[in-house]
């Protein structure tokens, strides 16, 4: 399977999973959906789906236009499509798939199974797309990884994680120094303080019921990546991380296991942009 991150972060998240023979979307927070998934020329002739992963906007910003264009069903938990449709952020008629937890559902060849996150939304969920052939992790905005999503995702080839904010810099505002400053991109000149600093309320609302730290993040690697060939780390804010400091975060935790190790940003100025591609 192909998996293409398209977008990742706060301005907007969106996934793309698929082989030659069936394809689906997770999230659709990226405008004019349709129209770079075939500028890109990968496989809309056999969509199967929409899956989401919670309602807020970033990941749900284009989900009807997107249902619009592709003809194509949500996949999600029941508290999400409630959400979804109590909010018209998808039209009442859409075809629904309820994904109850760790119960594979069918689109086309493809099994979904959904698996539960910690997020302030109403039932937010990651994903396992299995093929037949391998399995891909979906495991975005949610402030923990607990034993049973850890177990879920070590029978995953590859694993998209969250891995959201640095803990040094939420605590003073300031990041601590790259090891690759070189190929950083940043252009951060030896800067370390944040672009915009949040107030209390806000880290503590991230810390505790939004998103997952790089620490949290290298800790779930350290553990997977006997058994997981390839990481993507996502969704890292734009205020409170940088590439480089995930990313060696990530590369310690790994070790000498051999892991692959992507990082999909979503500053403007960074050498790696947003999109992030791989092959299962």
């Amino acid at each position: 399977m192909d998996c293409v991150l398209l977008a990742s972060g706060s301005k907007g998240n969106c996934i793309y999973v698929g082989n030659d023979s069936d394809s689906i979307i997770i999230d659709a927070g990226l405008g004019y959906l349709m129209r770079t998934l075939q500028s890109m020329r990968l496989n809309t002739e056999n969509l199967r789906g929409l899956c989401v992963t919670h309602e807020h906007t970033d990941h749900v910003r284009s989900a009807k236009a997107f249902l619009k264009a592709a003809h194509v069903p949500v996949f999600a938990s029941g508290g999400t499509l409630n959400s979804l449709v109590s909010g018209n952020i998808i039209p009442a008629s859409a075809g629904k798939i309820i994904c109850r937890e760790h119960i594979p559902v069918i689109a086309g060849g493809l099994e979904i199974t959904a698996f539960r996150a910690y997020h302030d939304a109403a039932e937010p969920t990651g994903f396992v797309i299995d093929d037949g052939d391998s399995r891909i992790g979906i495991c975005l905005d949610t402030h923990k990884v607990s034993d049973t999503m850890k177990t879920v995702l070590s029978a995953c080839d590859a694993v998209v994680l969250e891995s959201n904010y640095c803990s040094a810099a939420m605590k003073s505002d300031r990041f601590p120094e790259c090891g690759l400053c070189r190929s950083c991109g940043a252009n951060c000149q030896g800067n370390k303080c944040v672009l915009h600093v949040y107030p209390k309320y806000l880290k503590d609302r991230i810390r505790d019921d939004g998103h997952l730290s790089n620490e949290d993040s290298s800790a779930c690697i350290a553990e997977l990546s006997a058994d997981v060939g390839i990481f993507a780390l996502a969704h890292l804010s734009e205020n409170y991380n940088r590439p480089n400091i995930a990313r060696e975060s990530a590369w310690a935790a790994a070790g000498e296991n051999g892991a692959e190790i992507y990082v999909s940003d979503q500053l403007q100025d960074y050498r790696e942009r947003r999109l992030v591609s791989f092959h299962v």
